[in-house]
Parts: C-alpha cells; sequence; structure tokens
C-alpha cells in the first residue's frame, strides 16, 4: 500500500509542478498587456514571478525525484537478499529496517545527484544484484541514470544555490558577491569599493526557467521507463501490482 501511495504522491508533485511550469510561460508571453508608464517597474515584477513559479516547479520536482527514489528503494526492499544488503550499513540502520508507514526521517533518505550519497550510489546496486532480479536491477539502474543526468544535477545545484548559500537577489543591488574588497600584501593595505547598482548574472529568470523545463523533461522520462518495471519487479518478489475496477490487487 506505501508503494501505491508514493505513486500516487510522485503524480501529483509532478503535476503541480508542470502547473507552475505553465504559468511561468504565461507571465513571458511578449504578448502579455503591459502599461507603458510603468514598463520598467512592470518587468521588475514580472521577472520574480516567473522566477518563484519555476521555484515553485523545482521545488515539487526534487520532491517527485525524492519520492521516485524512495519508491525504487522500497520495491527493492521487498526481496529478502536484497532488503539485508540494504540494512546492513551503519548508517541505514536508523532506519529501523524502512518499516512500511513509518515516519522516520531517516528511512526517507534524501535523493541528490552527490555521487558521496552511497546508498544511492554503491548500496542500491549491491542490492539489485544480490536480488538475482533482472527487473530490479534494471529499477536501480535507471534512477541512477537520473541521479547522473546533467538536467537533474542542474536542478540539484540550483537547489544549493537559492537555499543552502546566497541566493541572488533578483533585484538590482550594490552587494557583489566578489570585487569590492582587495588586500595589498605589501603595504598592507585592505581597500573597498563602492559600486553601483547592477543585476546578479546568477538570478537570470531564463536561465531558471530552463533549467526548471529540462528537470520537468528528464524526471518524467525516468518515471515513464520506471513505471512498467515495477510490476516485473514486484511479480519476481511474488507479489501483484495491477489494476482490476476500482480495486488494487496486491
Amino acid at each position: 500500500m506505501e508503494i501505491h501511495g508514493l505513486a500516487g504522491s510522485i503524480g501529483e508533485q509532478l503535476t503541480l509542478a508542470w502547473a507552475a511550469e505553465q504559468d511561468a510561460q504565461r507571465f513571458q508571453d511578449p504578448e502579455i498587456e503591459r502599461d507603458p508608464g510603468h514598463l520598467e517597474e512592470m518587468q521588475t515584477v514580472q521577472r520574480m514571478a516567473v522566477r518563484a513559479l519555476c521555484e515553485m516547479s523545482t521545488h515539487f520536482l526534487l520532491g517527485a525525484a525524492h519520492s521516485l527514489a524512495n519508491l525504487v528503494l522500497r520495491v527493492t526492499l521487498c526481496n529478502s537478499l536484497a532488503a539485508d544488503v540494504v540494512n546492513a550499513p551503519k548508517k541505514n540502520r536508523k532506519a529501523q529496517g524502512f518499516e512500511p508507514g513509518t515516519d522516520l526521517p531517516s528511512a526517507w533518505p534524501t535523493f541528490s545527484s552527490s555521487p558521496a550519497v552511497e546508498l544511492w550510489a554503491q548500496v542500491m546496486v549491491d542490492a539489485a544484484e544480490a536480488s538475482g532480479i533482472d527487473g530490479i536491477r534494471k529499477l536501480v539502474s535507471r534512477l541512477r541514470l537520473l541521479q547522473q543526468d546533467h538536467r537533474f544535477r542542474a536542478l540539484d545545484e540550483r537547489r544549493g544555490l537559492d537555499y543552502h548559500r546566497r541566493r541572488p537577489q533578483s533585484v538590482e543591488h550594490t552587494s557583489p558577491r566578489t570585487g569590492i574588497w582587495s588586500y595589498d600584501h605589501e603595504k598592507k593595505l585592505s581597500t573597498i569599493r563602492m559600486v553601483a547598482s547592477s543585476e546578479d548574472a546568477q538570478r537570470d529568470e531564463v536561465l531558471i526557467h530552463q533549467i526548471c523545463v529540462a528537470a520537468l523533461t528528464c524526471i518524467t522520462e525516468a518515471m515513464v521507463d520506471i513505471e512498467p518495471l515495477i510490476a516485473e519487479s514486484l511479480a519476481a518478489c511474488h507479489l501483484v501490482w495491477r489494476l482490476e475496477g476500482p480495486r488494487t490487487i496486491q
């Protein structure tokens, strides 16, 4: 039932991400009505709105990717041999066996593009091999392709910039990241320059929209490839995944 619930939540997250991205497109429509007397102000508002909508979209996209990875994890855990491999590392013991329905944060590991996250980069691969099930191998392999995809990596890196480091401001400002301070080692003199207001290149809403669209595409592609592998993998674990009328049979 948890696997069914994850599948449903992923679909909702992807739909919300797509809806926000569609609104971002509307705000960039060259035919949108603008008041000539307040053109500069309107363009600033539109730029911030587009960026906000794209960031909302990427928020749901990261959630969908996280849920997709945890769905693959839970399908893998349906095989006892694979489960033994997943639960063996010390870091994973805090998850207490990834019991269905648990709210333990450690039982819902974060999915990111970093190869340093051992669970996705190596443990899941070893678990899939231990299962001896071709469907699970394919599931984990496809998840690894998503993790390594440059489009997903760009999404993950943008999240790091906007939420874990200094966020680039959307409006003109006088606090550039570099270039205002220097130090002369010979004279032991520090110099600070005053600068005029300017735009941060990394605040470019068009670039953020491109990252959003590319991520939406690559995560959707992964979902399309993974969906049929779920039934194949669960069948090999002697579980049934099919819809029969209004009921779900497991």
